[in-house]
């Protein structure tokens, strides 16, 4: 019902046409006016696949930052086993994320070999997207980009093992453009619009590779409202290609901050590290800055509420939307894989000063962590294969589950929100402090002992004796043409010197 509303409550604008329903839209403009172009890799598959992770941090619980120059390091075989385990005993992930990637490992020469799997990709540019891990694994990729980010993709794919499809104008020479490597006259013909172009995208996507089962997976994302709309049209599309490709699944990235179902050792460790937590966190909880994090029981079934209000109605309705497109479809027999992603640290987040200060200081709230993109989005695919690989995984119809959102506590790479001891929306105060304090304490220093002189020196008309020290270290003439000015604004002043 709740997808009902929002196809029939969104409106489809368009020049030339009435303005109308999203769900009228899709019935009456889903022609398809794209060809299907491709580009093939010129490389071979690799002969031996193997899982690899890509992580620089061996040591839990310091900041992300600090491996930066170690963020494309592979780990494989036991070194990935062994890390794995790291992250289940310290709580970043749960024991099922563990299991999964270890059965992914054991069968990953024959599940590893993606050249027959299908994956349509809404937002295929997507920073935590799939894109790069299916195309090195010899995937099918069938993106749904703009022209400017599709051009970055199909040089990508010219260099790799995988295909990509993706449209183009009806009558275009694609094969004269591709053969001459002119991809601005490429640009001009290909790509779509999710926004505007939903309809025939539809029609398009439901149409190509005939007689192949089709992945599609919504990775894209928007600021505010546009956040929401851009989920509406993909849901209109995902809707379309499950009704006429039965085989069809589905699949989404879910976000840490949400309300989730949880384990119950998950609810039970966050229990345990409130009870256990620092002095320092329990001043802060009793100033009223921290809340604890506090699982709530219904028929038996653990919720934590790690919804984030800063991120705004907006984000969580996009992502609920999608919750409830996952769920309808695993009821209409359906894959349905919604994997919950942790915390990371993309260049869009880190971009706001706030949330890079969060970032910095996450590490004090055992057992969170943040990670880069080049682990997350490798994880996140992982994870994905083993979805649809594995036929007893959560994200496979046949599978019982307590309850049906018990499919997004499946497999959840959460980083530690689920068993931290205090709220996700209340630990940003101390973390970006403790991330301030620690790299810029120079900082800081320098302008308390400043505003220090100043006081002292408007009060008593003198500099502090350590002041006065320091500045007898510098060169007389130095100090002399940097003073000049403040010597003349102080004789104006009648200030004695």
């Amino acid at each position: 019902a709740g997808l009902e509303s929002a196809q029939e409550s969104f409106q489809f604008i368009r020049d030339g046409h009435e303005e109308m329903s999203m769900k009228v839209a899709m019935e009456k403009l889903g022609t398809n006016p794209f060809d299907s172009a491709e580009v093939c890799g010129v490389k071979d598959a690799p002969s031996k696949r193997e899982l690899s992770l890509t992580y620089g941090a061996p040591i839990l619980g310091v900041p992300y930052y600090k491996f930066k120059a170690q963020r494309n390091t592979k780990i494989t075989g036991m070194d990935l086993r062994k890390q794995l385990d790291k992250w289940g005993e310290y709580g970043t992930v749960e024991q099922d994320v563990v299991d999964a990637l270890k059965t992914l490992q054991g069968k990953q020469d024959e599940w590893l070999d993606l050249s027959d799997m299908y994956f349509v990709l809404l937002g295929a540019a997507s920073a935590m997207g799939p894109l790069h891990f299916l195309l090195s694994l010899g995937a099918n990729v069938i993106a749904i980009a703009r022209p400017k980010a599709l051009m970055g993709i199909l040089k990508q794919a010219k260099n790799g093992p995988g295909k990509v499809i993706f449209p183009v104008a009806k009558g275009t020479d694609w094969k004269g453009l591709l053969a001459k490597g002119d991809y601005d006259a490429l640009a001009k013909v290909s790509g779509c619009d999710l926004m505007t172009q939903t309809p025939e995208i539809a029609a398009w996507v439901a149409a190509v590779a005939p007689g192949k089962r089709l992945t599609i997976g919504n990775y894209t994302y928007l600021d505010g409202a546009l956040h929401v709309q851009v989920a509406v049209a993909c849901d209109c599309i995902m809707q379309r290609l499950c009704k006429e490709r039965k085989d069809t699944a589905l699949a989404f990235l879910g976000t840490p901050t949400d309300a989730h179902v949880i384990t119950k050792e998950a609810a039970a460790a966050a229990t345990e590290a409130h009870k256990t937590a620092p002095l320092w966190m329990k001043i802060w909880e009793g100033v009223g800055v921290l809340k604890r994090n506090k699982a709530l029981t219904s028929n038996g079934i653990e919720f934590m509420d790690a919804i984030v209000p800063d991120q705004g109605p907006n984000y969580i309705l996009s992502k609920r939307l999608q919750h409830w497109r996952a769920m309808v479809a695993r009821a209409d027999g359906h894959a349905a894989s919604s994997n919950v992603s942790p915390s990371t640290a993309t260049s869009s987040v880190t971009s706001n000063a706030s949330f890079a200060a969060a970032y910095g200081g996450m590490h004090i709230f055992k057992p969170l962590e943040v990670v880069y993109q080049e682990l997350s989005f490798r994880m996140m695919a992982a994870l994905l294969i083993h979805d649809l690989r594995n036929p007893a995984s959560a994200a496979q119809p046949a599978t019982k589950l307590q309850h049906p959102l018990c499919l997004f506590q499946a497999t959840s790479f959460h980083g530690g929100i689920w068993r931290c001891p205090y709220t996700i929306a209340t630990i940003g105060i101390p973390c970006a402090l403790k991330f301030y304090l620690t790299t810029f304490w120079m900082h800081i220093f320098v302008a308390f002992a400043a505003l220090a002189s100043t006081v002292q020196y408007g009060v008593y008309g003198t500099l502090p004796k350590a002041v006065g020290q320091a500045l007898s270290l510098i060169p007389a003439a130095l100090v002399q043409q940097v003073s000049a000015p403040l010597v003349s604004f102080a004789a104006a002043l009648s200030v004695p010197l």
